[in-house]
């Protein structure tokens, strides 16, 4: 098993970090802190947002999904900018959100040569994705989406897994097996309020806009409680 103190330098270790957001706001929840850890050491962070994130908020004529992905866009902006990382890149690949092309497509093709591309320029020497079997549907189809693309690029990066919704909706198989990961983690003790601050920017998913879109996504506090204390725990594949 590798150590906590281990994981850390090895975090530390890496100066171009990939970053992989199924959705705008899952760049903070998932690894907010290793952002600013990393851009504060002097790593370049490059977060890769596969979908616009515009089906949180389906019913509402006041915020139509290019609206609502519009605004979701900035908010991710805002919250790179407040976790350090305002002057560090960032590719928004706009696919649809709960609606991504099917594995194979003209679309889903595009969309992985498109990221092999990226991987080629920036070279990552660690890859940061959602969790292979995260219970949305998105998490998992990005998490195959970008491990193509590291393929069809032939960038061997170590990778690190975040999952998001798995211990609120996950089944018993959506957890890893025997084997299969080490659990490790890191201290992000002096950038928690970094975090905080970050997942406040993506305030359409927090009930900003409950009154003009009821009935839309809303982060509940346990979630959000969960997901910004003061460690981040990820998946390291088992070579």
């Amino acid at each position: 098993m590798i150590s906590h103190g281990q994981f850390e330098r090895q975090v530390g270790s890496a100066r171009r970090i990939l970053v992989v957001a199924p959705h705008p706001d899952d760049e903070t929840l998932g690894c907010g802190g290793l952002i600013a850890a990393a851009v504060a050491r002097g790593s370049r962070v490059h977060t890769l947002f596969v979908t616009d994130g515009g089906a949180s908020h389906p019913a509402s004529p006041a915020w139509p999904r290019p609206r609502l992905a519009m605004v979701r866009e900035r908010e991710a902006e805002e919250a790179l900018r407040l976790l350090g990382a305002g002057e560090q890149p960032r590719t928004f690949l706009r696919l649809p959100d709960a609606a991504m092309p099917a594995t194979g497509s003209e679309e889903w093709t595009s969309a992985r040569d498109r990221i092999a591309d990226l991987i080629r320029e920036f070279d990552p020497d660690l890859v940061v994705l959602p969790w292979r079997r995260d219970p949305h549907s998105d998490h998992r189809d990005s998490h195959t989406l970008v491990c193509e693309g590291l393929r069809a690029a032939g960038c061997a990066a170590p990778c690190l897994e975040y999952a998001i919704w798995l211990e609120k909706f996950g089944a018993p198989e959506d957890f890893p097996r025997d084997g299969e990961v080490e659990v490790v983690s890191l201290s992000i003790a002096t950038q928690r309020s970094k975090k905080i601050e970050a997942l406040m920017a993506h305030s359409t998913q927090l009930g900003a806009i409950e009154a003009e879109a009821p009935g839309g996504f809303v982060l509940d506090q346990e979630t959000q409680a969960r997901l910004t204390g003061p460690v981040e725990s990820y998946f390291r594949p088992c070579m």
